[in-house]
């Protein structure tokens, strides 16, 4: 009885210990919900907090990407300009030295001048030549019998550079390159009156410099404005043609590379074609090819083409015949069955393999060993100071 009457002193018979009770049920029926209710909103608060975000931070992702891209290609050009060989007291850094730029009036001075016409002729060609440090002289300096420029049709004018958002207005084609050689030859030829040509290089007076344009932008329109700007060159007997029958060679040879199309060259004059183009190496098979006639009549040959050329891991060097089967027997099957090389010398071309190995440096020089070898027509380069280093020792090309 007394345990009831407690029990019951205990509970709800007491008014002030009810209202307490009462009060701390109201109050514990307000705090519960309220953790999991914090618990699901602090995340969606911030999700709404983040889109606003959003665009602001794919902007900096962009810009961090974009100044990343700047800064290498920065450093990398800066890396080709210095040159990956440095050679002790290099005669070509002697005289054209970091106070010398391709704008300096002294580096038309007879010293420079006979520094480059005296250059042994390598047949090496100046891949990206627009990234030296002084282009198309470091190039002839070296040795060089090819050069590359990129360019990109701009309000009527062909801008050299390798991408469209590195392009600078006064970098042109004429600038850099076209009125550079024009003087050149122009000093060369000036006392040369029986209709005979003399080229850049004194050790070897007939041989022709390459230069590569490598069209980047629309190929009919960028084709037209470089054949516009080549008249000067053409008026003055520069430029090596076809006549109709057969190459004349000149101290200048134009090769159209990139997007140039082949119609644009074969559009050409049939008798005064002086752009040529450059063949896909790894494609030189054509279903236009004529082996029904001998010797086979191919559809690039030395009228329209000049190089062909292709990426080094597309290279077909070697051949291999399984014995069990019967050897090839038709010109054909047997221009099918030989090498890139074969192919393009078939045919009166060059071949050049681009994106050669570049390190270790080890595995570059075998490339560059195995090409000499197969008597490949020349070597794509970046690097010039291996290219003086090394000076003659390239091999005999024919061009």
């Amino acid at each position: 009885m007394e345990l009831r009457s407690s029990s019951s002193s205990n509970g709800s018979d007491d008014p002030m210990i009810r209202t307490d009770l009462e009060s701390n049920v109201r109050e514990g029926q307000k705090k519960q919900p309220s953790l999991p209710i914090r618990a699901w909103v602090a995340p969606v608060t911030l999700l709404k907090n983040r889109k606003g975000h959003r665009v602001s931070d794919l902007f900096k992702t962009v810009a961090c990407l974009m100044t990343a891209l700047c800064i290498f290609q920065f450093i990398w050009i800066q890396h080709l300009q210095s040159g990956l060989v440095r050679v002790p007291n290099d005669p070509f850094d002697i005289r054209f030295g970091d106070n010398v730029n391709q704008n300096s009036p002294s580096i038309w001075d007879s010293e420079r001048q006979s520094f480059i016409h005296n250059a042994v002729p390598v047949p090496v060609h100046s891949h990206n030549d627009y990234w030296r440090r002084i282009p198309l002289f470091e190039a002839l300096g070296s040795g060089c019998i090819s050069v590359e420029a990129d360019v990109h049709l701009s309000n009527s004018d062909l801008l050299v550079g390798h991408a469209s958002s590195s392009l600078n207005g006064a970098s042109t084609l004429r600038s850099m390159y076209l009125e550079p050689l024009q003087r050149m030859l122009e000093m060369q030829n000036a006392h040369i009156t029986d209709g005979t040509w003399r080229g850049i290089f004194d050790q070897a007076p007939q041989q022709t410099v390459v230069l590569l344009i490598d069209h980047k932008t629309a190929g009919p329109e960028t084709f037209a404005e470089l054949d516009v700007q080549l008249q000067p060159l053409r008026d003055l007997d520069y430029l090596t043609y076809w006549n109709g029958t057969e190459r004349v060679m000149r101290p200048l040879t134009v090769v159209a590379s990139g997007n140039a199309p082949f119609q644009s060259v074969m559009a050409l004059n049939a008798t005064h074609r002086d752009i040529f183009w450059d063949a896909q190496l790894d494609m030189l098979f054509s279903a236009d090819d004529n082996f029904d006639v001998d010797p086979p009549i191919y559809a690039y040959n030395r009228s329209n083409s000049y190089f062909a050329s292709t990426e080094f891991k597309r290279a077909r060097l070697y051949t291999w015949h399984n014995e069990s089967l019967p050897l090839p027997d038709t010109p054909s099957a047997k221009d099918i069955a030989s090498t890139q090389i074969e192919q393009a010398k078939a045919r009166g071309l060059i071949a050049r393999y681009w994106d050669t190995p570049a390190s270790p440096p080890n595995l570059r020089d075998i490339a560059w060993r195995v090409l000499v070898q197969l008597k490949v027509g020349i070597l794509n380069m970046d690097d010039l100071g291996a290219v003086r280093a090394r000076a003659s020792g390239w091999g005999q090309i024919e061009l």
